[in-house]
């Protein structure tokens, strides 16, 4: 690449472009395909992950989406393995350590995200710092506000009739109210205002605060409970596995897109020009969306049906708050303010390795340069590829 690089008209911001597949200004398609939905959305190439469906619940792209796609393989293996290791633990009755992993394994998995992607250089440790100990002082007050409650439903025996109110609050009071809190940490850390204003770093920080406040929160509640003398070495092995997938995959996964979507919604700011009537009610949907999904869990729970047939409502309540976080952070990223365009600058993208113009999105593959975390768009910026080279990175 040298000099201006060969343009094009975008038919959907009508500036003129780099020629590609993609507008590197607003990320659109520049030829429109069939498939790809509405242009505000671009279904079919998500920003983390063009070679994916916005619809797709990919969990990798979703949760770790400043991950270049050489890495996703890496944390598939790690998901993986804490899968295994939950269904080993499961099966040979070591409840303690499927307890640990199912509660620790996910703060373990984003701490390295962070580290591996270089996020947590791009933000200050009182950010951090801030964002751990709220979730900590939330996660304790919450445990302790509940204990009584948690307590009395403990103390319900099988064939007990439960009366309305109480079922009332335990199915859906006491999920919501602990959906609020955790949304919490993030609120507060918002109200510091951060440096950084781009919506994947609020994700971050939705998604950090969150998981210590669920681990604080379960910590808490073991205590509680191993005071209380409540024991759970009778459980067979299928029970075992059930509260494995709920504790240690649907609950975090669930919660970490609804935080997500929260952090992402607070830290978003709106590009000049876009539709904000049409902001509102996506963002209003899929809140809505992935708040009845958190919610609607307690009501699985207390509801008289098989445990299999809960854990399969689990899963697709997960689900469906993953898609709800895929779409609003697409809706996000395309729609926020970007870095300073660069046109007659080459940079190497880190999603399909091709030397492409530094520009909001690549077009080659459409990826958004804010899917890349900062110190690696610096580092990138700072270390350019010479004219007329490529580098593929599969």
């Amino acid at each position: 690449m040298s000099g201006q690089p060969e343009t094009m008209p975008c038919r959907l911001c009508k500036h003129d472009v780099p020629a590609g597949r993609f507008c590197g200004r607003c990320g659109a398609r520049l030829v429109q395909e069939r498939g790809s939905g509405p242009d505000w959305l671009r279904g079919n190439a998500f920003i983390a992950a063009p070679g994916e469906n916005v619809l797709q619940p990919s969990l990798v792209s979703s949760l770790f989406p400043h991950l270049p796609r050489r890495s996703h393989g890496t944390f598939r293996v790690g998901l993986t393995l804490v899968f295994a290791v939950l269904v080993l633990s499961c099966v040979m009755h070591w409840y303690v350590p499927m307890l640990a992993v199912a509660t620790f394994a996910p703060l373990l998995l984003f701490g390295i995200y962070l580290g591996e992607t270089g996020v947590f250089s791009d933000l200050s440790w009182r950010i951090w710092a801030l964002t751990a100990v709220f979730g900590i002082a939330v996660g304790v007050g919450w445990s302790l506000l509940t204990a009584a409650i948690v307590a009395q439903s403990y103390s319900l025996g099988l064939g007990t009739e439960v009366p309305t109110a109480t079922l009332v609050r335990d199915a859906l009071v006491i999920p919501f109210g602990g959906l609020l809190a955790m949304q919490l940490p993030t609120v507060l850390v918002r109200l510091t205002r951060p440096p950084i204003r781009e919506s994947l770093y609020g994700f971050v920080i939705g998604v950090l605060g969150a998981t210590v406040f669920a681990v604080t929160a379960t910590m808490v509640r073991l205590v509680q409970e191993i005071d209380a003398g409540i024991t759970f070495s009778d459980q067979s092995v299928t029970d075992l596995l059930i509260e494995a997938g709920v504790r240690g995959l649907t609950m975090p996964l669930t919660a970490a897109s609804v935080s997500g979507l929260v952090g992402i919604g607070l830290w978003h700011t709106r590009r000049p020009g876009s539709s904000r009537v049409r902001h509102l009610v996506v963002s209003g949907l899929i809140l809505v969306v992935a708040a009845a999904a958190y919610a609607n869990v307690g009501l699985v729970e207390v509801l008289q049906i098989a445990s299999e047939l809960q854990f399969l409502v689990h899963v697709a309540l997960a689900l469906a708050a993953v898609v709800a976080l895929r779409v609003g952070m697409q809706v996000a990223v395309l729609h926020e303010p970007q870095d300073p365009l660069h046109p007659e600058l080459p940079i190497l993208c880190a999603e399909c390795g091709h030397v492409v113009p530094d520009v909001a999105f690549c077009p080659a593959c459409g990826v958004a340069a804010h899917a890349a975390s900062r110190t690696s768009r610096e580092a990138r910026r700072g270390d350019r590829p010479q004219p007329g080279t490529e580098l593929l990175q599969r």
